[in-house]
């Protein structure tokens, strides 16, 4: 447990930095990243389309999707990693809201913090897509942390659910 009071502090301010650093990047930096990932895609997948028309509307879908997904999944770490920290002092109900309501008050200065960055702006939508993923981090918590309990009790012959 001691162990976990050091990890998990430094890998939550870690990802938190990493956050910050992503959004810190000009708007050409980050589509620029973006597409690449979708070029990779479509040279992976080529019946999706040509790898290079960036001005395709297919293009421009998977890239939106590719750029939610990415908040999606940054949130949703944010906030395990979150709960990660929080649990290493109690685990109860309080934990998991707590670590949904900082992954998205994060989200919101984050958000606030691209609205300064050159070519980026601040968008609600962005806010919202990162607080479902951090919602989403949090039920994973709560679903591993029941299995946890769930094995624990098993091991201590309290198994009641056997028929």
């Amino acid at each position: 447990m001691r162990v976990k009071k050091i990890i998990a502090p430094i890998l939550l301010l870690a990802w938190m930095g990493l956050i910050f650093y992503m959004s810190s990047q000009q708007g050409g930096e980050s589509s620029s990243l973006s597409n690449k990932i979708v070029s990779k895609l479509f040279s992976l997948f080529p019946y999706l389309g040509d790898p290079n028309d960036t001005e395709a509307e297919i293009f421009l879908t998977f890239s939106l999707i590719v750029r939610k997904t990415a908040h999606f999944t940054e949130y949703l770490i944010l906030a395990v990693l979150a709960f990660f920290f929080i649990s290493s002092y109690y685990v109860c109900m309080g934990a998991y809201v707590f670590s949904w309501i900082f992954a998205t008050v994060y989200a919101i200065t984050d958000e606030v913090h691209q609205g300064f960055v050159a070519g980026r702006v601040a968008a609600a939508l962005d806010v919202c897509v990162d607080s479902a993923g951090a919602l989403f981090g949090v039920f994973l918590c709560y679903l591993v942390m029941r299995m946890l309990e769930r094995q624990k009790r098993d091991r201590a012959g309290g198994n009641t659910d056997e028929l």
